[in-house]
């Protein structure tokens, strides 16, 4: 599923190709995704402009004029396509949006996991409200992690993949950023201290400031809406490294699973 350093990455490619642009149409293909698509999509954006793109977590934003948001959330294998009109329509191309200058930015979702719904800035508003904190913003810090965390029976990695606490770290960026700070996932949150608060919360932003950087993390599915990979896996510390030697200390990286999700970690290094 991209993460948030995925989600930036198109959100940002985006805000540099569609911003400003009037939508000409709207083709729907499909329907059903993990949530219906909004009913009379193409009458409610045909000849909006797009004013402004941004994300939140792991979705990405599109406002335009008339108060209105296109919500898309890519799911477990969603990707936009930036391209011509006449680009030949692929099986799982879902939503196509349409422009004026006859571009296009196609929604193709092979398992169907994804969202595009259109909601009044009010109903975006309350649908995000129940978001935790920006990890990459200024008020992200170790003492605001520390408060976060503070009486959280959770191990760690739990606690940090939490969007009502903080948004957008997944199960990658998780365990790298971990790492990185040299914590156990295996760690109550609660029981951090207020130095490894600060050293966490820096090597998040790190950790996903890099992965931005890189274009994202290209396992299976992401690719930017250019086509290009991103090549932050080519960076990765633990992350799908079982049984493979750390980079630091050459102990035996571990794989375990924790509330059904994959954790990689370092015995050695990360305590």
């Amino acid at each position: 599923m991209p993460e948030l350093p995925e989600v930036e990455v198109i959100s940002n490619f985006l805000l540099d190709k569609i911003k400003n642009k009037q939508i000409s149409n709207v083709i729907v293909n499909n329907w059903n995704l993990r949530a219906p698509i909004t009913k009379n999509i193409d009458d409610m954006l045909k000849g909006k402009v797009i004013r402004n793109i941004k994300r939140r977590g792991k979705y990405t934003i599109w406002n335009t004029d008339g108060s209105m948001a296109v919500i898309i959330h890519l799911g477990m294998s969603g990707k936009l396509i930036y391209a011509d009109h006449d680009q030949v329509r692929n099986k799982h191309d879902h939503v196509v949006f349409l422009f004026s200058d006859n571009t296009s930015i196609i929604f193709n979702d092979p398992r169907r996991f994804g969202l595009v719904i259109i909601l009044s800035k009010e109903q975006e508003i309350n649908f995000f409200d129940d978001f935790g904190i920006e990890p990459l913003t200024d008020e992200f810090s170790g003492d605001y992690l520390q408060e976060l965390l503070k009486n959280k029976k959770v191990n760690i990695k739990s606690a940090l993949m939490d969007n009502k606490l903080i948004v957008g770290v997944g199960n990658i960026y998780a365990s790298e950023s971990l790492f990185r700070a040299r914590i156990s996932p295996l760690r109550l949150a609660k029981d951090l201290t207020s130095i490894e608060c600060k050293k966490l919360a820096a090597e998040i932003k790190n950790t996903l400031s890099d992965a931005i950087a890189a274009g994202g993390s290209t396992l299976k599915d992401y690719a930017q809406p250019s086509g290009s990979a991103g090549y932050f896996q080519n960076n990765f510390y633990v992350y799908g490294k079982v049984q493979k030697p750390c980079r630091i200390c050459n102990n035996i990286i571990t794989l375990i699973r924790q509330n059904g999700r994959s954790t990689y970690f370092c015995n050695a290094c990360q305590n």
